[in-house]
């Protein structure tokens, strides 16, 4: 009775409608002083580190403390949801329909579970720190012996447009002011005395070497003297699942691609939720 009851479409809804209020509030909270400065923070390194650290910071960290464990309260509810709409509706249905159909069901599903606990390991596990700003010939260590150096900094554009604000540089933001595929940041990776990788960086390319990932999030300009230098700002990752959480994603794409080619077929109409078209059994 209790599994039926974690499995009900109204439970569905109300978590879902518990995370999206959420999400709203936050972004609310984002747009307002002190707590835009707190939830800045929560980008710099692992959330369970900003959790542990921001609750003694003053009113605002307490409130967007509070905030963040609702969120994640509400996501705890939709999984226990999720799980029990798995074990109680879509296990026996893969005795008693077309094996192909259900197996899909049944694999969006637990995919989608993988996923989120993904999320849960990204929040929890290794190391990570944001901003990180590094001009060329300069290196920075990290847990684990690990030693990133910033070869060289090939930035081809006008570097007066980095002095722009972040508004500003959105709007400006064009292809003809900001080459993507020239500007780039060569550089190395080490353990040790191991060379992990070497390669170039540019903006959305990351740089993967076992389980680090180094993201170029933008450049910034030090002026120094009469020479003007650019240097990249990194966001560097550890965190021994990251190949299986984007797997897990790559596959639930696949999966919900093929329900709703499935679904296209037969002339049916897939919701926008594949949790809640299983508890109502419309596919």
């Amino acid at each position: 009775m209790q599994l039926k009851r974690l499995s009900s479409l109204v439970l569905t809804l109300y978590a879902l409608s518990a995370v999206v209020l959420f999400l709203a509030v936050g972004i609310v909270l984002a747009q307002v002083e002190p707590y835009a400065t707190a939830m800045n923070r929560m980008d710099d390194g692992l959330l369970l580190d900003w959790l542990l650290t921001e609750w003694g910071r003053g009113p605002g960290s307490k409130v967007l403390t509070v905030w963040f464990l609702g969120l994640c309260a509400a996501v705890a509810v939709l999984m226990l949801n999720l799980c029990a709409c798995t074990w109680t509706k879509l296990l026996p249905r893969l005795k008693n329909e077309s094996r192909f159909h259900a197996w899909l069901l049944f694999l969006a599903h637990v995919l989608m579970l993988l996923i989120l606990l993904g999320h849960l390991s990204q929040m929890t596990m290794g190391f990570k720190e944001e901003g990180v700003k590094l001009l060329s010939g300069q290196s920075k260590t990290f847990p684990g012996d690990l030693l990133i150096t910033v070869e060289r900094v090939h930035f081809v554009n006008d570097p007066a447009f980095l002095n722009l604000t972040y508004r500003q540089g959105r709007r400006a933001h064009t292809r003809e002011v900001f080459n993507r595929a020239e500007n780039t940041v060569r550089l190395s990776i080490w353990q040790g005395p191991q060379k992990l990788a070497e390669g170039d960086l540019r903006m959305l390319e990351p740089l993967l070497a076992g389980k680090i990932r180094v993201t170029l999030s933008d450049f910034f300009r030090a002026d120094t003297g009469e020479k003007n230098r650019v240097g990249a700002v990194l966001a560097v990752v550890s965190n021994p699942l990251t190949h299986f959480f984007f797997a897990f994603y790559f596959a639930w794409i696949v999966v919900y691609l093929l329900l709703t080619v499935k679904a296209f077929l037969r002339g049916s109409t897939l919701p926008t939720n594949a949790q809640e078209s299983d508890c109502r059994n419309s596919l």
